[in-house]
This record gives structure tokens, sequence and C-alpha cells, in this order.
């Protein structure tokens, strides 16, 4: 779990080094072998080159073993040496003088620092994932104990979102072995592959390389488990009940007298089967699984009746060909079929929440690799993903309308929209890796590739009912009504970019790159729905190309040993990155529809009055020159291992620019004040030429920015004497202005209107006290985790531990204006906060040895053992309300998990 260096996102990485004898000479000649379970066809061998030095560029991730002969010299053996995916190790080898039947073992000696690249990572093996207690949600697991890395939701295992070193939770890039399947129209992680599937997970959260493009957060790699000579079969069962289920909070169930619930354990049950091995040897291994999740539960203050009802299966398939020496080729599919509802609270009942079906097939159809020779590699990817939610009314009952209460945050009725939408991403890539030693008095390692990627989306909204009703403090307020809305996005993006990573007299390495990308982001045509969700026959035509990108972006990273065995390293990085397109943008559509507000007439009881209307066709635009969003990221780090203890200190910045927004281009307004109930002025914009002057502008507003500031310490203890530790600290401040600065305490930061659909910015209100501490700012967190041997009994103690600032929120007000009703913050972004959390998980497992056949073995888990009650949103943020500030979602309390776990193998 090194949070070192690491290199550029791949699916294999690379061991090097140079081969010398006792006084320093280098040893050209010298035959060298690699090994390892992890090798389809066997061991590697290589030649060292004239300055003695050994490459092998294309390792699957495992553990390898290293063999160097040399006539007159003693055998040189190195056993466990890590090599992860993306990274490059570095051996210094020395020979001792000797026969050939004479051999010097070494164990562990080597360091495990990334002496070539100048980025910040963290990488967490299969041993992390299997021994570590966490909540089985696969990959989001590791990235919330990434250093750097904020989560929206730490303790919840559908909540994936996460922000890495201040960037927004839609500007990662999400690759299963290396093929994106980051969702095209949110920028955010829809698949989630078994955690049993997992070999390694690799977050590259600060410079990654000329590579990856379209990016401004973190690269996250999820590299899947493949084959073997051998035939290995795992099967695993967690369960929960609810009798191990504590309840810490118990609320009053709105409308059920004095009824009251805490947190409900309804069901949980998670049960995984793996099945790898040969197909035919030397040349085909698969590996297969399946994982079959039912977790049922309800929040403190929901009606225990009516959990959510979360739902997955999910499936594996990976073969790994060896078609000829040098030549291999990866395919995987990966597909989840589920259910994943929106979790009811004592404001949002079971009723008003949208039952989501989805679909989320992702894979990679192929991914070539050629090794010409040890200095020379290329390969090619294609792969898709897929990503299609269907949601319903929970109830199931159509006829019901929904209802907000927009003081209380109280909904009832039915959802407040209905939404179907068709998400796909299709990718091809190439790059070509030459090595070339003393070019220039330097050794090089160039890199040229590039890309071609298409995503679209289609969205369906409805109303149900068509119309949607809003209430003040229980009183008939306003109606919203709208017919059913079709809309969609595509982007082209193609990309070419080319990178020479440098070294000098094997300390000093620079590493120098350049990416050019070509965007196109596309309004579609589209097929016509009816309410029901069928097809009317009718083709909605789009409007074609509504901008066009052309961005560069330069990077430029430095490496330099400060000790001769490459276990001391300073390394500095600065790169510019940039948004990619999000399909979701695409407000502006022709089917989408016209949207009616009214307001309630108390003579009459009827919704009469008319108080906006928007036509996307009129009122709606997008600004055809918008410019890309941009990051400018600088980092500066030490690196330092003393025998299996590892460290690192690293300051990271950002500064981001041109974030995508609305403004009001149309409407005219004057500066006025309003009384608030407390007897406060609040200044307050009023438009002066009407609501159907205005017009709502996609583009670039002035302000909208981000800065960010970040001091990470990390410490690692290597696996040895039975016990490993791994901890960071995270000291940091992200303030900015984007399109989430509207959200409430319990909402994500993004940096664009398409993740979630947001309307702020349309009018001038919203930038009230909007500058501020952005959604995912968490000041302080702190992360540590391990295991030990229990000596002499066979058990094995394991936990993890996060402790993090809660997240920032500021108080509102709902105002009444001559454009609407306008919720208007009163204080700066992060004047307050939610709790800060401490989540602290413990496992005790006993294994029991089948002889050479396989063990069984039993665990423990207890998660949230401090029992935290740390709140993760609230009812309301309107200072005004009765209930403002109340707790509606808390952290999972403390249980208990008992499992499992079977592994068979010959």
């Amino acid at each position: 779990m090194f949070p070192g260096v690491t290199a550029a996102q791949g699916l294999t990485g690379a061991l090097i080094g140079t081969v010398e004898d006792a006084q320093g000479g280098v040893l050209p000649g010298a035959a060298v072998r690699v090994s390892s379970p992890a090798l389809i066809g066997g061991p590697a061998t290589v030649t060292t080159n004239e300055k003695g030095q050994l490459r092998f560029a294309v390792l699957p991730p495992g553990a390898y073993v290293l063999d160097i002969t040399m006539p007159g010299f003693a055998t040189y053996h190195e056993e466990d040496i890590s090599i992860g995916a993306g990274a490059t190790i570095e051996r210094m080898p020395i020979l001792k003088l000797g026969s050939l039947t004479e051999s010097v073992a070494v164990q562990g000696t080597g360091s495990r620092i990334d002496a070539r690249n100048p980025g910040f990572g963290t990488r967490f093996g299969q041993e992390d994932l299997t021994a570590i207690p966490t909540r089985r949600t696969g990959m989001s697991d590791m990235l919330r104990a990434a250093p750097g890395i904020s989560a929206t939701s730490p303790a919840s295992g559908t909540v994936t979102t996460v922000s890495a070193f201040g960037s927004g939770t839609n500007e990662n890039q999400f690759l299963i072995d290396g093929t994106n399947f980051t969702a095209p129209g949110t920028g955010i992680a829809r698949a989630e592959p078994g955690i049993d599937f997992i070999q390694e997970v690799h977050v590259q959260s600060v410079g990654a390389s000329a590579e990856f493009g379209n990016v401004q957060g973190a690269v996250i790699n999820v590299i899947t488990r493949q084959g073997s000579e051998r035939f290995l079969f795992d099967a695993s069962y967690y369960a929960q009940t609810a009798g191990l289920t504590s309840q810490p909070v118990r609320l009053l169930i709105p409308g059920a007298g004095q009824r009251v619930s805490g947190y409900e354990r309804a069901r949980y049950r998670d049960a995984t089967t793996t099945l790898g091995g040969p197909v035919v040897r030397d040349r085909l291994w698969f590996f297969a699984g399946y994982q079959y999740v039912r977790d049922y539960d309800g929040q403190p203050g929901s009606d225990p009746a009516f959990p959510r009802t979360y739902e997955q299966d999910k499936i594996f398939g990976r073969l790994t060909w060896r078609l000829a020496p040098g030549w291999q080729l990866d395919q995987n599919f990966h597909d989840e079929v589920g259910i994943n509802p929106d979790r009811p609270t004592l404001v949002t009942p079971f009723e008003a929440t949208p039952r989501v079906h989805q679909f989320v097939p992702a894979m990679t159809l192929g991914h070539l690799t050629h090794t010409l020779s040890p200095n020379t590699v290329w390969d090619v990817r294609v792969g898709r993903f897929a990503a299609n939610f269907d949601e319903s009314s929970s109830s199931g009952n159509p006829t019901t309308p929904s209802r907000l209460d927009r003081v209380t945050g109280v909904t009832s009725g039915a959802p407040g929209l209905i939404r179907k939408i068709d998400n796909t991403r299709t990718s091809a890539k190439w790059t070509i890796t030459h090595y070339r030693s003393g070019l220039w008095g330097a050794d090089h390692e160039s890199k040229v590739g590039g890309q071609v990627e298409s995503g679209q989306t289609q969205m369906f909204n409805v109303i149900p009912t068509g119309v949607r009703y809003e209430d003040r403090s229980g009183k008939p307020f306003q109606a919203v009504s709208s017919g059913p809305s079709n809309g969609g996005g595509r982007f082209v993006t193609a990309g070419v970019f080319a990178s020479d990573a440098l070294t000098v007299g094997n300390r000093l390495t620079i590493n120098a790159g350049l990416r050019f990308d070509h965007s196109r982001v596309i309004s579609q045509d589209v097929h016509a729905l009816d309410a029901e969700r069928r097809d009317t026959g009718e083709i909605i035509r789009g409007l074609g190309t509504m901008y066009t990108w052309n961005v560069f972006s330069p990077r430029l990273g430095v490496t330099e040993k400060l000790s001769a065995d490459g276990r001391t390293i300073l390394r500095a990085s600065y790169g510019r990155f940039n948004q990619g397109a999000a399909t979701s943008e695409l407000a502006v559509h022709p089917g989408t529809a016209l949207i009616t507000m009214t307001e309630f007439a108390p003579a009459t009881g009827a919704y009469t009055g008319t108080v906006r209307v928007v036509d996307p066709r009129i009122n709606l635009q997008i600004n055809p020159d918008m410019r890309t969003p941009h990051t400018d990221q600088y980092s500066i780090g030490l690196d330092r291992e003393i025998g299996r203890l590892g460290g690192s200190i690293v300051y990271v910045r950002k500064d981001g620019t041109n974030f995508i927004g609305w403004t009001d281009v149309g409407g005219q307004y004057r500066e006025d004040t309003r009384t608030l109930a407390d007897g406060r002025t609040l200044p307050v914009s009023v438009l002066l030429n009407g609501t159907a002057a205005r017009r709502f502008l996609l583009t670039n507003p002035d302000g909208y920015s981000l800065t960010y500031n970040g001091l990470v310490m990390a410490v690692e203890r290597r696996r040895s004497r039975g016990w490993q530790a791994f901890g960071s600290y995270t000291l940091s401040n992200v303030s900015g202005l984007q399109a989430s600065n509207g959200t409430t305490a319990a909402g994500a930061q993004v940096s664009t209107v398409g993740a979630p659909l947001s309307l702020f910015g349309r009018d001038p209100n919203d930038l009230t006290n909007a500058s501020g501490r952005l959604p995912n700012d968490r000041p302080h967190m702190f992360r540590a985790m391990g295991s030990v041997d229990v000596p002499r009994t066979g058990f094995v103690f394991a936990g993890s531990l996060q402790l993090s600032s809660g997240k920032p929120w500021a108080a509102t007000a709902q105002v009444s204006l001559p454009q609407g009703d306008q919720r208007i913050l009163l204080e700066p972004r992060g004047s307050r906060r939610l709790s800060s959390q401490k989540l602290l998980d413990l496992r005790l497992s006993r294994a029991i040895a089948f002889g050479g056949m396989g063990r069984l073995e039993l665990l423990v888990d207890m998660l949230n053992v401090l029992n935290d009650t740390a709140e993760e949103g609230l009812t309301t943020d309107n200072l005004f309300s009765a209930n403002f500030a109340q707790p509606t979602i808390f952290v999972d309390p403390r249980r208990a998990m008992v499992s499992v776990r079977l592994n068979l193998g010959r």
C-alpha cells in the first residue's frame, strides 16, 4: 500500500536495474530471469546490455523471484519482489565472485519506491482487500482509505463519490484493467466490480502522465484477478443480523403517533464464488466470479416496514491469452444487474423515493500487447461501457403527485421526478513505448500514443401525474407542471500524446510530456417517449454540434535519488489537467419539455397565477465558445525507506478556473433588501423586466474557481514478523465557487451542472455568500489500518480507523421575490460543519488449513466499533424552519458481520 510515487496507469508493471560487481563495475552479458505465478508461459529472461542494464517492460501484477547468473560469479537470488500495475521497480544487484554453484540470496532488501516517476499515488493489493475489514463495496472501500481522498459519505456502501485532493467528484477517471468506464454523463463511477474479483486498486492522485487526459482529479485503475496454472476456487458468505446491530439513535416516525425507529437492519446477505485456472496450460487462462448482495436497511425516523432494498447481482469473467512468445491478449467482462433505491428518511418516506433498476455492463473487448524486445513494447485496447437506469415510484402508484415543503424539507407522495437514463462509452487506445540507452548522454523511455472515445447519454424525465406541489411551512404555495422530457448528448474525443522519461546518471529523472485533445459535444437525435415510457415512433432532431474544445496539456516532473540505494527520493511535478465533456450538461434540447410554475390562490383554492415559464427553446442557451475548465496542479514531496518502514511527505496545490455554470444574460436586476423573520436585513437582487425576458446561458461565469492547498504525511510498515500497518494524515483547504456551492450539507462536490443537474447560478441571488469552502472540504483526515498475527493462536487481528472533519454547510432562507421564491445563503459556505466522524472497524479471523488442498477461514467483523452517530444529512438548512439542522441521515451504527471464506486449489 506504499503511498509513494507511481507510474502511469497500466495493466502491467516493469522491473529495471543495473547489475554490478563488488567494485561498482557494470556487468554486461549477465543472464537474468524473473519468475512468478502471474506470468503466463513461464519465467521471462533477458541478458544485460553493454551498461549492465536489465529490463522487463511487461510484468503482470504479482510477487516475483529474480535470478541472475554470470560466469565467475555466484548466482544472485531475490524473492518477494512486489510489482503492481503501472509501477516501475528498480533493483541494483551486486554479484560476488564465486562459482555458478554458489548462490547469494537476498530477501526483501530492495526499495519499493518507484524512482522514475514524479506523481503521488496509493496502491492496495489483494492481500489488503482480504485482510482489512471493509463494507464490501468494491474499490470504493479502498478509495476512502487513500490519502488526500475526501468521500462524500465515508460510512455509506452506496454513496461512492469521492473528491481527490480538492477536485470535484465528477473529475476522476475510472478504469477497469486500463479501460475507461467513467460515466459520460456525470463523470462518476457507475460500475463497481465485486471486491473478490479485484487484484489491486491503484489510485493515481496527483501527477498522472500525459497518457491521461480529460481528467482533473485522480485516475483510478481497478486491476482484476486473472487465472493461473493452478485451478483455484474461492467461496465466501457474509451476514449481518438485526440482533447484532446497534440502535444508538431513535427518532419519531412522522405521522405514526409515538412510534419511533432507529437504524433497522432488515436483511444483509453477501455471497461470492470465483474460479480460475488454465484452459490450455501456458497458453490460455480464465477467471470467473459471481457476487450476490442483498442489503435492506432503514434510517432512524423512517418506517421499518418499508426499508431501502439494495440488490445486486454481479458477474465477471476474464481471459488471458499467450498467443505466441511476446504476444498477449486480455479480455474481460463485468456486469451488474440490480436495484439501487434512495434511502428513506424521516423527511423523505419510502413512497417518495425512486426505485432505480440498473444494468451496467463493462468490457474490454481486447487488449493486445506485443513485446518486440526488452526495449520496445506496443499495445492496443478497445472497450465499451454502458450504464442503464430505469426509475419508478417505490409505491408503484402512478396517480400520486409529489409534494415538497420548501421550508421544512419534507417530501410526501411520489418522487418529484422519475428518470430513465442510458449511458454508453466506447474507447480505443494505442501506445508505443521505446527505451534507448546513452542517447545524448542520458537514458530515455519514450512513449507515444493516441485514443478515440465516444460517449453518449439519453435521458427521459417525467413528473408523476405531470405536476408536483410545493408548500411553505405546511401551507399550499405553488405548483410545477411539465410534460415528458426527452434529451440527449454525445461527445467524440480524439487525443494524442508524447512523453519522455530522461534519466541522467541513474539519479536524476526528468519526465516531460504533452497531450492534445479535440472534443466535440453534440446535441443528438432521440426517440420520443410518452409518460409511460413507450416509444411514440417520433424522432426528435437534436441541435447538432454545440461546442468544440481543442486543448493542450503539458506535464513536467522531476525525481532525484538522494541516496544511491534509491531509498530516499525527492520529487516534484507540474501539470495542466482539463475537464472532459459531460453529456448531461446539454439541457438545451428540442425534446426538453416546457416547465410552468403557478402560485396558489387561497380565494379559489387553485393554482392559477403564473409565476414563471421556462421554455428550453427560448430561455436556455449554450455558449458555443465555452472554454474548457482546467486545473494547474503542483506537487513536491520526499520519500524515505528504512528497512521495511517507509514514509512520505507531500505538498499539493491546485488552481482551477473556467468552470461551467449558469448565468442570466437577459434579466435586468436592481439591488434591494428584505427583512427576515429575525429582524436582520438581507441584500437581494430583484428582477425588473419579467421572467419571460430571462435567458439562462451555460458558459464560464466570472469568478468560478478552485484553490486547493494540502499537506500529506504517510507511513507504511511492510509485513514482517507477523504484522503490517499503514497510516496517513491530510491537512487541507479547498475553496472557491462552483455549480455545487448551493448544494445541501449531504450533497457532493461537483464542478459541472451535469452531475447532478443543477440550476445554481440562474438567479443572481444564488451567488450571495456562495463562495467559500467547497462541499467535500475536510480540513483534517487521518487514516490507519493494519493487521497482526496473534502469537501461538492462529488468530489474525486487523483494524481500520478513519477520523475526518465534517462537511461544510451554511444556513439559508426562502425569500419571496418578483422572479419567484428564492433560496439564499445567509452566511458564507463553511460557516457550519457536520459532526466529525470517527469510524473504527475491527476484525478477528482464524484460518483452518486442509493440508495441501486449501483452507477455511472464519471471520468476525465489528463495524463502527465506537458507535459513532455523526450525521451525514440534515432535514433542512432553512434557518427559520422548525426542524432547522435536524439530522436525517446518520453513519451506519455499530454492527457485527460474521463470515466464512473457503479457498481451494491444486
